[in-house]
């Protein structure tokens, strides 16, 4: 199992569960390349991994996790129930600015140059952009970032 949904950069604790308590340590190995280590004697073990982090270009998604490979218990047969465990990782709003500069001096009769440049909430600039940004100025020009 795993929680219905968690934000972007948060945390996914994966818990199995066995029906009958281990004779041996189990392990489970997950798709995602975590694994579950059910102690001998319990029933129920967790791993927790990291969500997806923040990206200013993905929306909601989800996640699926499947179990791969079991060894140990001491079970006659072990068998892996259900599909995965599914988790909805929704969308931290990212704040993205627009910031405007121009030239600072220009000669008579010059050309003054505006350029439109993208930052992240931390000031850091943003520029894995996937599809062109047009910024109209209020001169009616365009920049196309």
């Amino acid at each position: 199992t795993a929680p219905s949904d968690v934000n972007e950069g948060g945390q996914i604790t994966y818990t199995a569960t066995l029906s009958n308590k281990a004779g041996t340590d189990v392990t489970l190995k997950l798709d995602n390349g975590s694994s579950i280590t059910i102690k001998a004697g319990d029933t129920v073990g967790s791993v927790t991994v990291a969500a997806p982090g923040d990206d200013v270009f993905i929306d909601k998604s989800t996640q699926t996790v499947k179990i791969t490979d079991t060894t140990g218990g001491n079970f006659e047969k072990l068998e892996v129930a259900g599909d995965g465990a599914t988790t909805t990782i929704n969308d931290t709003i990212d704040k993205v600015d627009v910031v405007l500069t121009a030239t600072t001096t220009v000669g008579e009769g010059g050309n003054i140059v505006y350029t439109a440049s993208l930052v992240d909430k931390n000031g850091a600039a943003v520029t894995n952009i996937t599809n062109p940004l047009t910024v109209t100025l209020d001169n009616g020009q365009t920049i196309t970032i």
